[in-house]
């Protein structure tokens, strides 16, 4: 469940303009990493899908592949755009769940 803080930086988020672009290559490995560069950063970020790289599939499908790959959560689709996030809980639990490397 959302807090009221996380709804009010979805609500920002809407208004602001898409941060990356799904193109025809779909959810691409550079994708992911862009993604998870700008959720690192922003936590919160707007993904417009073009026309073209719906093909086949929809757009819900799309957004969920990519906020699998990158660990996010999607808040909503609003025509051929999305907002995906990722909380501080979120980020701490991926954290805890790695296993440390040995030297």
């Amino acid at each position: 469940m959302k807090d009221v803080k996380d709804q009010k930086k979805i609500q920002i988020t809407w208004q602001d303009p898409s941060m990356m672009q799904i193109g025809k290559g779909g959810v691409s490995a550079n994708i992911v990493e862009e993604a998870k560069r700008l959720l690192k950063r922003h936590h919160y970020i707007k993904v417009r899908i073009l026309r073209n790289a719906i093909g086949d599939s929809n757009k819900h499908d799309i957004m969920e592949l990519l906020c699998q790959k990158t660990g996010a959560k999607l808040d909503g689709i609003r025509g051929n755009t999305g907002v995906i996030y990722k909380t501080r809980q979120m980020r701490s639990l991926k954290k805890q769940s790695k296993p440390a490397t040995q030297r």
